[in-house]
């Protein structure tokens, strides 16, 4: 009887947990969103990458404008174009209107002694568009600086 008490107790107790944290999830989630929208207005209902450092040397793009900022990889030709209207990453083009979701991980500085710990400790800036993969900019295949990435999220509006 009493055994039961508890389990059902503990049923309830974890419900109530699962339930409050994926309020909490989708609420940071809506007001992202709404910080995106936001950011849309401002400039007249169009998506644009707001920053104000300096601006990567490089060449337009005829559909997204001017080159904003560049993250080059660590290995190998290439890297990540922030333009003014959208992001160009190796074949992928994507629009800024096309982006529903931009979260970003800091990379911790700490000495990384194993595999985990580095793996565990590792930035990463996840686009998540409306449609299609989601996309990783990760410290282990870019040239990853906290600061940069956290101002590319902000100047996105979110």
């Amino acid at each position: 009887m009493i055994s039961g008490i508890v389990f059902i107790l503990i049923l309830v107790g974890g419900a109530a947990i699962i339930i409050w944290y994926l309020k909490s999830f989708y609420a940071e989630r809506a007001n992202r969103a709404e910080k995106a929208e936001e950011h849309r207005s401002k400039h007249g209902g169009e998506y644009i990458l707001e920053w104000n450092g300096n601006l990567a040397s490089g060449a337009p793009d005829a559909e997204f404008g001017k080159l904003v900022v560049e993250v080059s990889k660590k290995r190998g030709d290439g890297a990540a174009h922030f333009y003014e209207k959208g992001l160009v990453l190796e074949k992928k083009r994507l629009p800024y209107s096309e982006i529903k979701d931009v979260i970003f991980v800091a990379a911790t500085t700490d000495t990384k002694f194993t595999l985990k710990q580095a793996a565990r400790d590792m930035g990463v800036l996840w686009i998540y568009p409306k449609k299609g993969a989601t996309i990783g900019l990760r410290e282990m295949s870019y040239q990853f600086d906290n600061e940069i990435m956290e101002k590319i999220k902000q100047g996105l509006g979110f």
